[in-house]
């Protein structure tokens, strides 16, 4: 009979964890969308912020200093996006779906707003500590498909 304790016991906490692994991954996925959103309502809410980008839909557009800084915080902003989603997917708490979602976000963005990729050349080369990520590589991809 302590058997059969022992054994209901561990089937309880096999259940548990496996819910605990759920509602974290859910929570995860939640964030992610999250990140997404608040990336895109900064664009929705803020004029400014929308006529830069419109401007760095052009290859050949030139920049003052505040708008280049704003360009890279803005860079700044999806490759921390990109970067967590990576680190979530490689510790198991993103589906691979998500991922790849990421992955097309990062050649969207650097397609759609090509007067970034200067920019994203130059921010490779200051976190060597990254460039062996996936987002490094689809960020590389997008810029030797251009060279």
């Amino acid at each position: 009979m302590a058997n059969f304790g022992v054994l209901v016991g561990i089937i309880f906490l096999a259940v548990e964890v496996r819910q605990s692994n759920r509602i974290a991954i859910a929570t995860t996925e939640i964030s992610v969308r999250d990140q997404f959103k608040t990336n895109n309502e900064l664009v929705l809410a803020n004029d400014a912020v929308a006529e830069l980008l419109v401007k760095a839909a052009d290859a050949d557009a030139e920049f003052s200093a505040v708008e280049t800084e704003k360009l890279y915080a803005y860079l700044y902003a999806h490759i921390n996006t990109w970067m967590s989603i990576e680190i979530a997917y490689e510790n198991g708490m993103l589906p691979r779906a998500t991922f790849e979602v990421a992955l097309d976000d990062v050649r969207g963005v650097l397609q759609d707003y090509p007067a970034l990729q200067p920019l994203v050349r130059e921010t490779m080369g200051s976190f060597p500590s990254v460039t062996d990520s996936h987002v490094y590589a689809a960020m590389r991809e997008v810029l030797e498909d251009i060279d």
